[in-house]
């Protein structure tokens, strides 16, 4: 018999608010709508967002355990500007999981995954050419989580999609230019055509390229960048 308690539970309206606001701020952060290191300062989010301070507090301390934002004791939450280390160690730990995920993508991914995948590539293809930058933002989210749960493996492609959204705030270099989209693009591509052909080594190789092209078009934060 369902707990007449928990019941009451899912019901609150300030617990939907409260994840309504949560997935809103998101959504925001990651279309770069809040500038690197920018505060985000809690009356403003309850005007923009139309919540109060509580659901604020809730929802920024979520962001900042899952890496979205920072907190700074005593001076609140900001979102996040890494430092060209931490974007390396984060790029490293990205590679190790989407290679290997790459490998079971191509052992384990259906016809019918493989022809939802190519649909997708081709809509992000269209999408240049209408240049959304909002359009092809959900568009690439869509593609690469289609991606990674071909893999079989729902756990791994969860920790994929949540390091890959922990590196979005606050990054510079995205998609500045429009042959950076088009590259972005042609690797899609050839990751469609390398998983056609069930070829792990290839697939695997075009992955860690994808994956690292960022050196080549970010935009260095301190004197101590990575060298390429």
């Amino acid at each position: 018999m369902a707990n007449p308690v928990l019941k009451e539970v899912d019901k609150d309206p300030s617990a939907e608010r409260e994840t309504r606001f949560s997935e809103a701020l998101t959504a925001d952060l990651l279309a770069g709508k809040y500038s690197p290191g920018e505060w985000l300062k809690q009356a403003d989010l309850e005007a923009t967002y139309g919540v109060n301070r509580f659901e604020v507090r809730i929802a920024l301390a979520e962001l900042s355990v899952r890496g979205l934002i920072e907190h700074l004791p005593n001076r609140g939450y900001r979102v996040c500007n890494h430092s060209d280390e931490e974007r390396e160690q984060l790029y490293e730990v990205r590679t190790l999981l989407e290679v290997a995920a790459s490998r079971l993508v191509v052992q384990r991914a259906t016809a019918e995954q493989i022809a939802e995948f190519e649909r997708l590539v081709g809509l992000f293809d269209h999408a240049i050419e209408a240049g959304s930058q909002d359009n092809m933002r959900e568009l690439n989210y869509r593609l690469h989580n289609h991606f990674y749960s071909m893999s079989g493996n729902a756990l791994l492609a969860s920790e994929i999609n949540e390091m890959r959204q922990r590196g979005i705030p606050g990054r510079r270099g995205l998609w500045d230019t429009m042959k950076s989209v088009k590259t972005s693009n042609a690797d899609h591509f050839e990751m469609l055509e390398m998983l056609k052909r069930r070829d792990s080594d290839g697939l695997a190789a075009v992955v860690y390229r994808h994956l690292n092209r960022w050196r080549k078009y970010a935009k260095p934060i301190s004197s101590s960048s990575v060298p390429e």
